[in-house]
């Protein structure tokens, strides 16, 4: 069996997973890192620090290879964690950048702090073709969905803030930057004031994976404990899994 390790700063990345164990069956394990999410606040070295303490879990389990479902790790260290356990990281930024260069037009890359900060989005497309990519810093976002937040005024107007200047010009492409915000991607394309099109990278990512298992296992590892978290990993997951709850790293 092929193992797979997948991890995010939460729970964000189970939406990933559910894509990927859709389409290819494999040995998954995932942790989410919902007892210090949201990461997208933090410094390079907290991430660095979390995301070394991550990968030093799931090496317990044999991977083979990595997929870092969690674009603000992906763009602060995932040179520093491929020299470090020297296997194959395969990150969701770099997966979205793929995804979005199928398309014309300009760009509105919506992400975390740290992930815009990095303006990772901005220069890896615009240095690889004539475009304008603007950004949206979505501060709230994460911690709404990790909070079970997924409908009402409160994620309305957070939605509505960090998509106003797609509104304002009508930007032909939104790029979900994070991967907590497929989760209410029906709810964002509605706050669009016109049509859109919206790039999920981890249907994109999980339709260039390919395995040659004949089963399914899928283990999700959690840091906290919580009810709003069980019953979103339930709503969002549509194959078989098993949770645990590890009480951090």
């Amino acid at each position: 069996m092929t193992n797979i390790g997948i991890f995010d700063s939460g729970l964000g990345g189970v939406a990933v997973l559910n894509e990927l164990a859709k389409r290819n069956k494999a040995n998954y394990f995932y942790l989410g890192d919902n007892l210090r999410v949201p990461y997208g606040n933090r410094s390079k070295a907290e991430i660095t620090k979390f995301a070394t303490d991550i990968v030093d879990f799931l090496e317990n389990y044999d991977i083979d290879y990595y997929i870092i479902a969690c674009n603000t790790i992906s763009v602060t260290c995932k040179d520093y964690l491929r020299e470090k356990y020297a296997k194959k990281f395969i990150t969701i930024a770099e997966m979205a950048v793929e995804a979005a260069l199928g398309f014309e037009g300009d760009y509105l890359a919506l992400a975390t702090k740290a992930t815009i900060d990095s303006h990772f989005y901005k220069n890896t497309i615009e240095g690889k073709k004539s475009c304008h990519v603007y950004e949206s810093k979505a501060i709230d976002l994460v911690n709404l969905i990790e909070a079970g937040v997924l409908d009402g005024k409160t994620l309305n107007d957070s939605i509505d803030e960090y998509l106003s200047i797609a509104n304002e010009k009508q930007i032909a492409n939104i790029i979900l930057a994070c991967t907590h915000y497929p989760i209410i991607k029906d709810k964002i394309r509605e706050r669009l004031s016109y049509k859109a099109n919206i790039i999920d990278p981890a249907v994109y990512l999980a339709e260039k994976i390919r395995t040659d298992d004949m089963e399914n296992v899928v283990n999700i590892f959690m840091t906290k404990e919580s009810q709003e978290t069980s019953d979103l990993i339930n709503k969002i997951m549509e194959v078989d899994y098993k949770l645990s709850f590890i009480g951090g790293l």
